[in-house]
């Protein structure tokens, strides 16, 4: 792969306006304390949490997100600096709708590791208001408001938010952005207590967010470049005006006007999980390294600009990359088990631009690999209504935004 420094800034200009093949360009990159990682462990061949600690410092990674609170990990980071969001399976969530029991689960699984290892942030659950379960979705809210309580009454609710990872299932409507909405059914019982929970607690609304859904579902229609942050000239939303160059922005836009039309404008976004799968299967469009190395450079560079969305543009955007590993023990198609930026053994699976926290890898549009003719397919910049498909992640469902 041929890259350049961009040295003078002339040369990037002058670039643009010949056509040059411009495979890759090294820039300046921001502050990565807003590029977060999830680190999954469903797999039997992962290096010990300790070697685990020194890979992400060699990264410049301060923010890690978990789904459980595995001792071993929560241990072996201690007096490192690096701050934890720990979760809470939907299998246990039943278990927590008592202020007793609430209590006794943060004195085991938070307390107890305080303040040698940091603990930011409580994840209840995961996509659980993207199915049909509503038992579920009620104990979330239930053990999410007794977690709360507890931590205010310890004195911690200012340093520990607790929230909920959804799912784009969540949304009725995603075109534009700002005509973003919940489905009416989840907003009475759920959404608007969620919400008065959130702006209260001052946590923020999680969301796993991934572009390479809406690709995969549609290829023929879904524009590949807008997906993987390469899109120059923009897609507007023609009732604001705004432009959107990557969808993620979009999605998380979409989010923030669903709250809005609630009356929540005080809520802040987190994109939770967003990922793009190195290999896949045969009928997986876009799930190449290619694509993966491309989005996931060019998302990290975009979050360590420090810029917020276009509805949003003073809140910057903060967001945990899917994966850390390649998990070989997660059921789905190949594509679940190749989202990792390492192997097990530490080996990067491709290069995305955090060697150096001071330098960052820019993707241009010539570098995109898509299936057969789909490279230079501009399809409909608009999807609507949103496309919903099965999220292999979660078994829940996903609403891909296309927009």
């Amino acid at each position: 792969m041929r890259c350049f420094l961009i040295f003078p800034l002339r040369l990037l200009f002058c670039a643009l306006l010949t056509g040059m093949d411009l495979h890759c360009q090294k820039a300046v990159l921001g502050d990565t304390a807003n590029v977060g990682i999830n680190y999954g462990m469903v797999a039997d061949n992962l290096p010990p949490p300790t070697e685990v600690v020194e890979l992400l410092k060699s990264i410049s990674i301060s923010k890690v997100k978990i789904y459980s609170t595995n001792r071993k990990v929560l241990r072996a980071f201690r007096n490192t600096g690096i701050s934890f969001t720990v979760g809470i399976g939907n299998e246990d969530v039943a278990s927590l709708i008592s202020l007793e029991s609430a209590m006794r689960w943060l004195h085991d699984n938070v307390l107890l590791y305080l303040p040698d290892t940091q603990i930011s942030a409580i994840a209840v659950g995961n996509e659980a208001f993207s199915g049909n379960d509503t038992i579920l979705m009620s104990n979330v809210l239930k053990a999410m408001q007794n977690i709360y309580v507890c931590l205010s009454n310890l004195g911690l609710s200012g340093k520990i938010h607790v929230s909920t990872p959804h799912s784009l299932a969540v949304l009725q409507n995603s075109y534009p952005p700002s005509a973003g909405s919940f489905l009416p059914e989840l907003v009475q019982p759920f959404m608007k207590p969620l919400l008065s929970l959130l702006s209260i607690s001052g946590s923020p609304f999680m969301i796993n967010a991934y572009p390479f859904f809406a690709y995969k579902a549609s290829p023929s229609t879904v524009n590949l470049e807008y997906a993987l942050f390469l899109n120059r000239e923009g897609m507007q939303d023609r009732s604001t005006g705004l432009l959107y160059y990557g969808m993620l922005d979009a999605q998380v836009d979409a989010i923030y006007s669903a709250m809005a039309g609630l009356g929540f404008n005080n809520v802040k976004v987190i994109v939770s999980e967003t990922g793009w799968p190195s290999r896949g299967d045969a009928d997986e469009a876009g799930a190449n390294l290619k694509n993966a190395q491309i989005y996931n450079s060019n998302l990290i560079r975009r979050v360590a600009s420090m810029k917020g969305t276009p509805l949003k543009p003073n809140v910057s955007l903060e967001a945990y990359v899917f994966a850390l590993f390649n998990e070989n023990m997660k059921p789905g198609p190949a594509s679940e088990r190749h989202y990792g930026l390492f192997m097990p053994d530490g080996m990067k699976s491709y290069d995305f631009g955090l060697d150096n926290p001071m330098s960052s890898t820019l993707y241009a549009a010539n570098d995109v690999s898509a299936s057969s003719n789909s490279l230079a397919r501009y399809a409909a910049f608009w999807i609507t209504p949103a496309l919903y498909l099965l999220s292999s992640l979660s078994g829940n469902l996903i609403a891909a935004s296309a927009f």
